[in-house]
């Protein structure tokens, strides 16, 4: 008989969503568009830096160094100013973000074996860039003023040992190529995942008040927890397929794929959609209507998430008494997961932390709702 009345409201439920364009639109549709256009956007790759050039030397040396930095790439060298005056304008109007300015006697005091010094002025408005443009810019100076010193000692008198050089030999683990978007897209996966199930879940059954079902539902044989499962399955299904929808668009369109487990993913990911509807069916406990349900989610529910959770920002650079409250929010050790699984190949022993921690955040939410729902149906 339970097992009935369970089944039937799953399929209720199933045909309600399959009714519903807005709720099939924003459980199946919406994900795969916002993970393409975020997918895109998110990106902070320094391609190019716009580069200015003072040289008031104007010798075959400071051409050279120019020409250094212009092969590598990375330097979009546009403008070649006259006076050094200038390098203020341009980097005020932002046509350039980097000015490097070489002064008189650069060549002179290279033949004299002196120290030649040269200024590199950076736009420090957007400060990843500046911290970038400002590594390369070292980089190039640094393998530039190597190359002159073993070209200068090349020439002193015979039996001359040039000074030994150490070469810092760097290597990238996990991601290579230094894409900020195999960082970001495995944390808009699990955002867009979060949005459209803990939307769709409470809403829905918000919907139910709204309409006078729920009351029947209330006034029926059926028990308060297999009204919860009748409602709660069937977006547990759509968020699985929007999971395996997002996962193809990932590998098809960004060429990211998985390093990890995929079973355990799964598993992992099965485990945070249920929390993520524990705090559904709360929200839908303190709304009255669809409206109040979607605000409360937007304005309530969204923001710490998406900034506590380590998605926009590195949790280890917040103040400490803020790093306390993202412990409280189940999204931060989701995308310690996703991460984890996607670009480091990681397993349950290093994983296992942060499945226990979604579960005790599950277990505390899911309480909470069922206690709120049963409240709000006497």
């Amino acid at each position: 008989m339970r097992g009935q009345a369970i089944r039937a409201l799953i399929r209720k439920q199933i045909i309600e969503i399959k009714s519903s364009t807005q709720l099939r639109a924003l459980t199946l549709i919406a994900p795969l568009l916002q993970m393409t256009l975020f997918g895109f956007a998110a990106n902070l790759d320094v391609a190019t830096v716009s580069t200015a050039i003072v040289d008031m030397d104007r010798s075959a040396r400071s051409r050279e160094l120019v020409a250094r930095f212009e092969s590598t790439g990375m330097f979009d060298v546009r403008q070649w100013l006259d006076r050094y005056d200038d390098a203020d304008r341009v980097l005020l109007d932002g046509s350039s973000r980097l000015v490097i300015v070489i002064p008189p006697g650069f060549s002179r005091r290279i033949a004299a074996r002196q120290p030649a010094p040269l200024q590199a002025l950076i736009d420090g408005s957007d400060g990843y860039v500046a911290g970038i443009a400002g590594a390369y810019a070292g980089a190039v100076v640094a393998d530039y003023s190597r190359d002159v010193l073993l070209e200068t000692q090349r020439v002193t008198p015979a039996g001359r040992v040039p000074a030994p050089q150490v070469e810092p030999r760097t290597r990238v683990w996990y991601n290579p190529d230094l894409k900020t978007r195999r960082f970001f897209i495995p944390g808009i996966f699990g955002l867009l995942l979060m949005i459209t199930t803990v939307i769709a879940s409470s809403t829905s059954i918000v919907k139910e008040r709204e309409n006078g079902t729920l009351e029947q539902l209330v006034v029926s044989p059926v028990r308060p927890y297999q009204i919860i499962i009748g409602k709660l399955a069937p977006f547990a299904v759509t968020a699985t397929v929007t999971m395996l929808n997002l996962l193809l668009l990932a590998w098809l369109v960004f060429g990211i794929s998985m390093r990890g487990n995929v079973l355990l993913f799964l598993l992992l990911t099965i485990v945070f959609e249920i929390v993520i509807l524990g705090l559904g069916l709360f929200i839908s406990t303190i709304s009255r209507t669809q409206q109040q349900a979607s605000f409360t989610t937007t304005f309530f529910v969204l923001p710490p998430f998406l900034f506590l959770s380590g998605f926009s920002f590195p949790i280890e650079n917040m103040p400490g008494w803020i790093q306390v409250l993202t412990y409280a929010i189940p999204l931060r050790y989701y995308l310690d997961v996703i991460r984890g699984i996607f670009m480091t190949g990681a397993g349950l022993a290093e994983l296992w932390p942060s499945l226990v921690a979604m579960l005790a955040i599950g277990a505390v939410i899911f309480g909470a709702s069922i206690l709120r729902f049963r409240k709000s149906l006497e």
